[in-house]
């Protein structure tokens, strides 16, 4: 009896000493609500529809993920730290009707499980932006779309970004800088996040004579691409021209002289592991392209973000 006491007393400490350690965190960034018109846009930019799962990092009082589900038929996460947050995210669903469609937890955004979202958004700092950025990129699917209101990804170039004018009606935070212009304009930016492209990457396409083998290798900036590609072990190499990265799906396109003359293939592809499969076509030519499969090499992939 005394040993089985003494268990239920040490998990009792336990469970006390952890929920002392919960409550000892606050949250990163102080609670200021994002107006409505800047959530209209954020959702709108992100093409948020119902068949996304939307998870807000800092969630506040749910508006985000809410207003999502009214409007967009979307299922959605919210996210936050501090538990009054919560509770009255919690209460706003059921005031909305949708309570059904949403759900709310209090935890820790760089503890919380985002995997299975398509849509994430955001209203932290730019500091926030920057440690939360390892984990999007490494945890999210390509494809995913990332909207941050107000605060940037530091290097991490937006793939768009627009200009929400909104007066406030009402002072959230007593703060002098309220009255000036930046509170009345506020930047939306959106990333989808990328696959990993990096890496060297090999194929052969059709000839005249016969097949012709190239080797490519890419170096990734987030989105961004640059690269040199081989055609025979020439040793004249190939530059990518026009690449960029959109989610799993890439495109590029190489030059090359045929004949004394300029030829611009054209290469669009969806990668998945260490394969891209897509077609490649002659800029110019009417007809229609031809099968393009491309493998990688896996040793020569890349991190992307430690």
């Amino acid at each position: 009896m005394k040993t089985i006491l003494t268990g239920v007393i040490s998990a009792f400490m336990l469970a006390l000493l952890s929920t002392a350690g919960q409550q000892q965190k606050r949250p990163d960034v102080p609670y200021v609500p994002t107006p409505e018109k800047v959530v209209a846009e954020m959702l709108k930019l992100a093409e948020v529809g119902e068949k996304d799962v939307l998870y807000d990092l800092g969630c506040g009082d749910g508006r985000i993920v809410i207003t999502a589900a009214l409007e967009r038929d979307c299922r959605g996460v919210g996210i936050d730290i501090s538990p009054q947050r919560i509770e009255e995210s919690r209460k706003n669903a059921i005031l909305a009707g949708v309570e059904h469609m949403v759900d709310f937890y209090q935890v820790d955004l760089f503890e919380a499980d985002i995997s299975q979202a398509t849509v994430v958004t955001l209203y932290l700092l730019s500091s926030v932006n920057l440690r939360l950025r390892p984990r999007l990129i490494r945890e999210l699917k390509p494809g995913t779309r990332v909207v941050s209101h107000d605060f940037s990804m530091g290097d991490w170039e937006a793939d768009k970004k627009i200009v929400v004018d909104e007066k406030f009606d009402y002072v959230p935070v007593q703060n002098p800088r309220l009255t000036d212009d930046y509170w009345n304009k506020h930047d939306v930016y959106f990333w989808v996040i990328p696959a990993n492209v990096s890496g060297v990457w090999n194929w052969t396409l059709p000839y005249e004579s016969g097949k012709k083998s190239y080797r490519l290798e890419i170096h990734q900036d987030f989105q961004m691409l640059k690269g040199q590609a081989l055609e025979n072990s020439t040793p004249l190499p190939l530059e990518i021209k026009n690449g960029k990265i959109e989610g799993d799906k890439l495109e590029f396109t190489l030059e090359r002289n045929r004949g004394g003359t300029k030829e611009r293939l054209h290469f669009v592809g969806f990668i998945k592991g260490h394969t891209i499969e897509g077609q490649v076509k002659v800029e110019g030519k009417s007809e229609g392209g031809e099968k393009w499969t491309a493998k990688r090499e896996p040793s020569t992939r890349n991190v992307i973000e430690k």
